[in-house]
Order: C-alpha cells, then sequence, then structure tokens
C-alpha cells in the first residue's frame, strides 16, 4: 500500500473520530441540561400509573419551586418504568427536566362465564371457544379449568376457572358444568308476537325490528300494516375473516321497500375488524355505500366476534378503540352513530362514551343501569309479513327526538 492510500485512511479516520466524539460531546450537553431535582423541590402526586389512564404531567407531579412549560398527556400504553423529559422554567430560565414514572397493570382479567356452563353430551368440548378469558393490557392471556371433569355422562359437575396475566392479577369463576342430552328443537318456544309486543311497550317506547338476509325477502307492506315504524337493515358485513366487505344481499331491497312504506330506518354493518386499520375502511367502506341514501335512525357498529378474540391477539383496550375509530369516522362525516352490544359486554368490556347505545338483553324487563336508545329483547319475534323469526326492539322515541 503506497503512501497516499495509507495518508488518506488515516484522514478517513480522523474525519470519524471527529464525528463520535463531537456526538458525544452534544449529548452530553444535552444530558447536563436535565434536571437533578431535589427532594424538597418535587412531590409525587402519583408513584404509580395504570396502564392506558389519560393523565396529565401535573397529576403525576408538582414542582414546588419551578414552572412547567407544558402539561403535557402522559404515555401509558405499555407498562413498566417510563423516562419522561419535559420542559420548566427556573429563574426565567428554560431548561429540560427528567422523572421516571412506572406504569402498573393492577386490573384483573375478564372471564365471561354465567353459574352454568352446559355441553351437549357426545359432541365436541367447544369451552374454550365459548367462554371469553380477556385481559385489559395482555394479548394472549389462557384460562384453564381448575377441577376434573368428565363430558362422556350426564350430570353436574362444580368447577373453577382460572385467568391469570402477565401482571399477575387473577381471576376466579366457580360454575357448575351441566352435561345434557340434544334439546328436542321447539320453533314456538320463546317466541312473541307482534301484537303482545305492542302491548307491552312503554308509553315513550316504539317497536322495532332488525333485519338481514337471514329474514329473506320480506313484505314491507304487511310489516308496516302490522304495527312497526322502525328498522335497523344490516349494510353489510365481511365475506370472511380479515376479508373485504359485502353488501346484504337484500340491502338494498329492504331500504327501498321499508322508506317506500313509510318505515323509518337505520343500518348496521356486522365487523370481525381486528385492528384500527380495519375499522377505519370499514367505516369509509359504509359511507361510500350509504352516499344514495337518506337515513332516519343512526348507523351501528356490531362486533359480536367474542370466539376470535384469542385467535385476534387483542386486548380489551384493543376492541374499544377498534369500536372508537369505526364511530368516529362516521361521526365526523356527519352521521349519527351507536354502538351494540349484550347487556354483559356493555357493562364489563365496552367502555365508549359518547355514542348512543344498542342494548341486547333478551328478557321481559331490562336491569341494564346504562342509557339505551334501542333495546332489542327477543331473537324469535314474529311479525306479518316476514315468514321466520325476526328480531324485536324497543326503541325510545324521547331520546329519539332529542337526537333529531
Amino acid at each position: 500500500m503506497n503512501k497516499k492510500n495509507i495518508l488518506i485512511i488515516i484522514l478517513f479516520c480522523l474525519i470519524v473520530l471527529t464525528f463520535v466524539i463531537t456526538f458525544i460531546l452534544i449529548n452530553k450537553k444535552e444530558d447536563d441540561k436535565l434536571l437533578t431535582i431535589d427532594e424538597e423541590d418535587i412531590s409525587y402526586i402519583k408513584d404509580n400509573i395504570e396502564v392506558y389512564s389519560d393523565v396529565k404531567l401535573s397529576e403525576i407531579v408538582k414542582l414546588n419551586n419551578y414552572v412547567i412549560v407544558d402539561d403535557f398527556k402522559i404515555d401509558t400504553d405499555s407498562i413498566g418504568p417510563k423516562e419522561v423529559i419535559f420542559d420548566y422554567i427556573k429563574l426565567d430560565e428554560t431548561k429540560k427536566g427528567k422523572i421516571i414514572v412506572n406504569i402498573v397493570d393492577t386490573t384483573e382479567p375478564y372471564i365471561g362465564i354465567g353459574d352454568h356452563y352446559s355441553h351437549i353430551i357426545n359432541t365436541k368440548f367447544t369451552f374454550y371457544d365459548d367462554i371469553l378469558c380477556a385481559d385489559n393490557y395482555d394479548r394472549n392471556i389462557s384460562c384453564k379449568i381448575i377441577g376434573s371433569y368428565d363430558i362422556s355422562s350426564l350430570g353436574e359437575t362444580k368447577l373453577k376457572i382460572e385467568a391469570v396475566d402477565s401482571s399477575n392479577n387473577k381471576t376466579e369463576k366457580e360454575f357448575i358444568l351441566k352435561v345434557i342430552e340434544k334439546p328436542k328443537k321447539d320453533n314456538n318456544k320463546g317466541v312473541i308476537k307482534i301484537e303482545d309486543a305492542i302491548k307491552n311497550k312503554k308509553e315513550n317506547e316504539e317497536l322495532m325490528i332488525d333485519v338481514s338476509k337471514w329474514q329473506k325477502e320480506i313484505d314491507w307492506e304487511k310489516v308496516k300494516k302490522s304495527g312497526v315504524n322502525y328498522a335497523m337493515l344490516r349494510l353489510g358485513t365481511q365475506k370472511a375473516l380479515d376479508k373485504e366487505s359485502i353488501v346484504d344481499e337484500y340491502f338494498e331491497r329492504n331500504i327501498k321497500e321499508a322508506q317506500k312504506n313509510g318505515i323509518k330506518v337505520g343500518v348496521y354493518y356486522f365487523s370481525y375488524a381486528n385492528d384500527i386499520n380495519d375499522a377505519k375502511e370499514q367505516a369509509e367502506w359504509v359511507i361510500e355505500q350509504l352516499k344514495d341514501y337518506k337515513l332516519d335512525l343512526p348507523i351501528s357498529f356490531d362486533w359480536e366476534s367474542w370466539k376470535y378474540f384469542s385467535e385476534f391477539h387483542m386486548n380489551l383496550h384493543d376492541i374499544n378503540e377498534i369500536g372508537k375509530v369505526f364511530l368516529d369516522t362516521l361521526k365526523s362525516n356527519g352521521y349519527v352513530v351507536m354502538n351494540y352490544g349484550s347487556k354483559n359486554y356493555l357493562k364489563n368490556i365496552w367502555k365508549l362514551e359518547g355514542y348512543y347505545t344498542w342494548l341486547a338483553h333478551y328478557t321481559d324487563k331490562t336491569n341494564y343501569e346504562g342509557e339505551y336508545l334501542m333495546w332489542q329483547f327477543t331473537d324469535s319475534g314474529r311479525v306479518n309479513g316476514i315468514n321466520n323469526n325476526v328480531d324485536l326492539n324497543y326503541i325510545n322515541i324521547d331520546l329519539l327526538e332529542k337526537i333529531k
């Protein structure tokens, strides 16, 4: 190697070394700017911050002799120690401060099971698909049955189900496993005729139906004459998990015929969304499909894919964010929106605020404590003009008037 090449290499190394030293000095200078806060000058309002909580810097610490420049929201989306750097004013000079906060998860997992679980003898045991075990933070939580059981023999067994998350929060629930014979099909069991439903409604309620392709071709003139003035129509769903959206094959006929006969309509979308990108795309798809229609009732987000929850690797925060993105996308485009859910899911899982609620609770008298615009009280309704069972609902007319 000649002298010229050696000099070039030496020069290159000196340039790199100069750059590295300069970088270190600059960063050291930045570090020197960070405030080392004396104990008497800082008061910790909160030692531990709950994950996903909505807190600002001033809710965590109080600086006794300094002024915080920007009281910003703390990122609480992951557990563990978190470095928080902020600007503060000391003697009219703006400096940078640093504190360490601890993000924790103290919420117990959720187990969606009642006092009893029935299993039909000589069939596949689908317990872990039927029972929702979910956590507010962990996305892959497992549940296990504590105790011995035999699903090949008729009878009842007292058992316990346990769920533990990564922060060692634990939930236990006792239940009775009932192994039963296959029930005989009775198409008339629990049937509610429209005449009876109308008689039982409150003064501020009107009867409403919700329909999809499962009701097939509906005679909307007969439906109207039977006393139905409101209907929620399924606009669409996904072709399959992680697939594109498709219009309900009876939607176009339903909306045209219902409105032609003076029935006020809204729509719902049945979603399998497993992230916020899916939710936004689906909401935008809904907007596109409705561009030629005018609605009288809200658009509802309908997410009931709980048996796929663990497969989707979601936590309870995720599903609420999905619902929020879907509803907010529609709301920002001028639509009135609401969320659909059963009583238990509305109480224990859905934490969506600022939207109307469509309650599903199959009972004569609901004890749901929240406010709802619509209450789906049976899936076994009988209405003239519809050849099979249909969902019956009561809609709160007083609340509907406020929306208008």
